[in-house]
């Protein structure tokens, strides 16, 4: 058993007061819904599975890419995201409300919902907001929603020194078609985020409205301190791996 728990990704890592709250309220919306059959959405997600510390509080409502989105999706990526409008992606934003994550609508859904829109290659990743309510959600082509899942139901503590946060990270899928994907807050002194590969390949990321995201393919968004997260302000740039965030 000590063995296996040097392979556990979260491992000597205890939650905040602030994600054991999320997590805990979660799971009281979750046992007050008898009908609903939820898969719990944990910080760290390594492989098909979703695994790991309990930081965010939500549901994933589809754990994987069908095999031919995950090829589409990770053939046609590119480092540098295209931003888009809420306007530009309403049937997409609209297409990830079907499945009716912390009671988003897509009947009464507008392109004001729309936080934050990350395009690279064929597939899309949206923030989706509504009041303290926030749901996130990644798309192949026009209206193929293949991964939805909650990101906060309720007020968050304010962001730290660090200026940054992670809120959500995760690996899914397998070979040539695993994907990674990551997303959290900052605060108004942050310029850009960019993520340093092991390998040396420089990400830049989606920001906006406090929050910033980025998918990539490969397994490290499901590994503990595979990359660097660079923090650009005003004041010059800092690095930090995940567990520092």
């Amino acid at each position: 058993m000590n063995d296996l728990k040097q392979l556990d990704p979260a491992l000597n890592r205890e939650p905040s007061p602030a994600e054991w709250s999320r997590s805990r309220a979660a799971l009281e919306r979750i046992m007050a819904e008898p009908g609903r059959r939820p898969l719990p959405v944990r910080r760290w997600a390594v492989g098909v599975t979703v695994v790991a510390a309990a930081a965010v509080a939500g549901v994933l409502a589809v754990p994987a890419l069908l095999p031919s989105a995950a090829d589409q999706a990770v053939a046609s990526w590119t480092p540098a995201p295209g931003t888009l409008s809420g306007a530009d992606v309403l049937p997409q934003a609209k297409s990830c409300a079907k499945a009716g994550i912390l009671g988003f609508d897509p009947d009464t859904l507008t392109s004001a919902d729309v936080l934050l829109a990350d395009q690279r290659g064929a597939a899309t990743s949206l923030i989706l907001r509504r009041g303290e309510k926030l749901v996130e959600c990644m798309l192949v082509g026009g209206d193929d929603a293949f991964a939805t899942m909650g990101l906060a139901d309720g007020p968050l503590p304010p962001v730290g020194p660090e200026h940054a946060t992670i809120e959500t990270q995760s690996s899914v899928g397998e070979g040539d078609g695993q994907y990674s994907q990551i997303a959290g807050r900052v605060d108004e002194s942050v310029t850009g985020i960019d993520l340093v590969l092991e390998d040396g390949m420089t990400i830049r990321t989606s920001s906006k409205e406090g929050w910033w995201t980025a998918w990539w393919p490969g397994p490290a968004g499901g590994q503990v301190d595979k990359f660097l997260i660079n923090v650009h302000t005003a004041a010059g740039t800092k690095s930090y791996r995940q567990s520092q965030l």
